[in-house]
């Protein structure tokens, strides 16, 4: 163990107090609370500290040669993007749980801790999978190449889907219900929307490729399409209707994405309940291994932060992203996969052998079909699953169908993962 090392924390909310309790009331080794920064001095917290250790002011912690590490608890792209270049540029380590900024300004942040020599820690950033981070730590990701990596990764939408297959309730009653128990936000579109699923994959990225610059755009689709006739019919499928976050090689590319898939009901994904997070991979020799752990939360978080903050001291080298060379991400219109397709068509006779024609042409095969009892004067619903097909044939395939005159309403696509489709 090296000298202690100072701290500062910036955010003194929910999860600030929960770090701040750590580090001043039960104390770390190595490691010594010297200033809390926040704008809201008068707010009753579940910790108390010495008047003289608060600030209103970040300046006053990032311009103090004495203070070793920032830890930035704030969120939001400004002022922590000015707080956390201003600490680097001073010559401190630094720790964030600030998804959003490291996913859109991480290349900022990364380019100049590695030209200054100082340490990002940002496991906080990716609660649910920060052991996977650890991981990649330990054993580096030039000695452990991945095929694919299938992750639930946001808990708000985890434990919305979770309600609905359940609890047979809509989307909207459960994502109510979320929040009514202070799981979803009152304006819930990151979560819900595939938002935040997707900086975590970015985030997830930049670790994997080893490479700081911005990732380039990929398709993100959320959750709020998702019906409660889909999870049923999945379910009789024997799937579960989950968010997932993908990477997935394909060829000498990676291929990237955020939307909801069907994963067998028997998996690690598939059977995650409630707000928890969870990873699914397989690596080149085609061995699945998997994490699991709490999406989000005080002591999850301020265990993450913990971590980092230990690294730092004990001179540990922090997972973090040191090189500038761009990032090429490969289409997924080559991505090989099963699918789930769910058609509102006419009552009558023929419509089945006209879908079937399109995608004959398309060389797409039908593994299944379903066709549900009218839920609607005005259709009927008919489910497809296929055997795997190219994503760019689906999608083709898909276009010509809708235009039928049979088709009375899009066609809803959803994917089926599993770690043998």
């Amino acid at each position: 163990m090296s000298e202690t090392k100072k701290v500062a924390v910036i955010g003194f909310g929910n999860i600030g107090s929960g770090v701040v309790k750590a580090l001043y009331e039960k104390g770390v080794t190595g490691l010594e609370l010297v200033k809390v920064v926040d704008i809201d001095l008068e707010k009753k917290r579940p910790v108390k500290i010495p008047r003289k250790m608060l600030s209103a002011h970040w300046q006053t912690v990032v311009n103090d040669p004495k203070i070793d590490i920032i830890i930035e608890l704030i969120g939001g792209i400004e002022p922590a993007n000015t707080i956390l270049t201003r600490a680097i540029e001073k010559g401190k380590d630094i720790v964030t749980a600030n998804k959003m900024l490291l996913a859109q300004d991480g290349e900022h942040i990364f380019s100049l801790a590695a030209a200054t020599g100082r340490k990002v820690g940002f496991r906080a950033s990716f609660v649910g999978c920060h052991s996977l981070i650890h991981e990649f730590q330990q054993v580096g990701t030039a000695s452990k190449k991945f095929r694919r990596i299938y992750a639930i990764l946001n808990g708000t939408s985890n434990y919305i889907l979770s309600t609905m297959t359940n609890d047979d309730k809509t989307f909207r009653e459960a994502l109510k219900e979320a929040q009514d128990k202070g799981l979803a936000e009152s304006n819930p579109s990151d979560d819900i929307d595939g938002i935040d699923t997707a900086n975590k994959i970015r985030i997830l990225l930049s670790l994997i490729t080893n490479t700081y610059c911005k990732v380039p755009d990929f398709h993100v689709e959320g959750i709020r399409d998702v019906i409660p006739q889909d999870i049923q019919y999945a379910g009789e499928l024997g799937y579960a209707i989950k968010l997932i976050g993908a990477i997935e090689q394909i060829g000498d590319s990676v291929a990237v994405g955020v939307h909801p898939a069907l994963m067998p009901q028997g998996s690690l994904l598939g059977s995650l309940q409630g707000a928890y997070n969870g990873t699914e991979l397989e690596d080149e020799y085609g061995v699945i291994s998997g994490l699991v752990a709490p999406g989000a939360g005080v002591y999850p978080t301020t265990d993450a932060v913990i971590k980092d903050l230990i690294d730092i001291a004990e001179g540990r080298p922090v997972p973090m992203p040191t090189s500038s060379e761009p990032l090429v991400l490969g289409s997924t219109e080559m991505a090989e996969r099963r699918y789930y397709l769910r058609f509102s068509v006419d009552n009558q006779s023929g419509v089945l052998a006209q879908i079937t024609n399109i995608f004959w042409k398309y060389n797409i095969s039908i593994s299944g079909v379903i066709q549900k009892e009218p839920v609607s004067s005005k259709f009927v619903p008919v489910v497809m699953t296929t055997y795997k097909a190219k994503e760019k044939d689906i999608q083709a395939a898909i276009r010509d169908v809708d235009k039928l005159k049979v088709i009375k309403a899009p066609t809803r696509l959803i994917r089926i993962l599993s770690a043998n489709t």
